[in-house]
């Protein structure tokens, strides 16, 4: 009888242990149910060229197709993201809400971009790659991708010079290297939304770079160059505008990066042509004091703010959002305004802003984010870490920015990971 009774209470603690370890994986990850038909009313539709064609309900699952949560509909109710959401690892639509829904659904083709991305996802070295939908708490839920951390494999071989390495050499020339920022949205100059590759340079533009005279040095720290993601310092520095105005469409810096007979796009020569003219929402933003990431990111294409003034153009700067971003995810619940470590006194002394950012990099540096209840004045990365206004009649580091367009292509593969050594490969 004792026997029996142990191995009963054996069982049961096998039993309770499983039940355990059930409960704390499915906390950890935080994931809602898998997407059935068990007990909801779904109609599946697929782009077909131009149009939609209605089709079956698994078709979703083969990794062909991405959800349009925008112009799907459930309950009533377009882009319903508080009841389903996409979830790119198991290529899934997630049902967030305990109940009974009627939707109809909206799939697209998936481009070649988003599954270059989808299967990079856990792949990024010293950082992440993540993505950004209702699951990623205080991130910019757009269903972008994005890199974060200290030092994420998310460089790529770009512009005049890389030729070789893209066809089959082994080194990428320094001045070649870019940074990917994410894969996120964009709207097109023709309205056009869409999402595209966004990179940055690696190293900071030179005079002869944008065909014009240095303004002189920026500041930068001797502590944090030691993180040794600039080759050199010091660099050239340059004003945000020439006449101390802050308007973007009009700056001196503005038209140095998309001068075409002599700035930085004339310098890319026959690369330009991989680049997409985006609008760029620069009527910036009214906070001095600049608060959370996500916050930033929402005031940047907000109609009363950022995107209430637009520019067409292939070249611009980092959004202040972008450096948000590209910290580790934990940075993303203090102000951008509070992001070095030791100007918040309510931070987490573990909570590295700084060293944890893979675009901080120890010297003042212009975003294209402006501070519009000021003029003359845009927001500054400064050598210390934080972001805030300065005037733009003063020398700052500049990384030019742009998105490939849709018909580029990276690739990876025999040794080709991403990291410095081994940027993916651009056609």
């Amino acid at each position: 009888m004792k026997k029996k009774v142990g191995i009963i209470s054996a069982l049961l603690v096998i039993v309770i242990v499983i039940i355990l370890a059930i409960l704390l994986t499915n906390k950890k990850e935080n994931k809602p149910l898998n997407f059935t038909t068990s007990d909801s009313s779904i109609a599946y539709y697929y782009q077909n060229g131009s149009g939609y064609t209605q089709g079956s309900s698994t078709a979703w699952s083969t990794g062909e197709y991405v959800l349009d949560i925008e112009d799907s509909k459930c309950n009533g109710n377009t882009n319903p993201e508080d009841i389903i959401d996409w979830n790119p690892s198991s290529n899934g639509v997630l049902l967030k809400a305990n109940e009974n829904v009627n939707c109809t659904l909206y799939f697209d083709i998936k481009p070649a971009q988003e599954k270059f991305f989808e299967k990079l996802i856990g792949q990024s070295g010293n950082g992440e790659l993540l993505y950004h939908n209702s699951l990623l708490e205080n991130g910019a839920n757009d269903h972008g991708y994005r890199y974060s951390g200290d030092n994420p494999n998310n460089f790529i071989c770009f512009g005049s010079g890389s030729e070789s390495y893209n066809n089959g050499g082994t080194t990428c020339p320094n001045e070649n290297l870019y940074r990917i920022i994410g894969y996120v949205p964009v709207e097109l100059s023709n309205g056009t939304k869409t999402k595209l590759i966004k990179v940055i340079k690696s190293e900071y533009a030179t005079h002869d770079d944008l065909g014009i005279s240095s303004n002189g040095t920026p500041s930068s720290s001797a502590t944090y160059k030691d993180l040794k993601r600039v080759k050199e310092l010091p660099i050239d520095g340059f004003y945000w505008d020439d006449n101390n105005n802050n308007i973007w469409g009009s700056s001196s810096l503005y038209e140095a990066l998309n001068d075409n007979s002599s700035g930085y796009l004339y310098n890319l020569n026959s690369w330009a042509n991989k680049i997409e003219e985006v609008e760029w929402n620069v009527g910036g933003n009214p906070n001095d004091e600049l608060p959370k990431a996500k916050e930033v990111y929402d005031d940047e294409w907000s109609s009363t703010y950022g995107a209430q003034t637009k520019v067409p153009a292939k070249i611009g700067l980092m959004y202040a959002s972008d450096y948000g971003f590209a910290s580790e995810p934990k940075s993303w619940e203090y102000r951008l305004y509070k992001y070095n470590n030791s100007k918040d006194t309510e931070q987490d002394e573990n909570n590295q802003n700084r060293e944890n950012n893979w675009l901080f990099n120890g010297v003042n540096e212009w975003t294209i984010s402006r501070y519009s209840n000021r003029t003359g004045y845009a927001f500054n990365v400064y050598y210390y870490g934080y972001v805030d206004d300065r005037g733009v009649g003063r020398a700052g580091g500049v990384r030019p920015v742009f998105y490939l367009n849709s018909s580029v292509t990276l690739s990876d593969g025999n040794g080709i990971d991403g990291s410095v050594g081994k940027p993916y490969k651009v056609s």
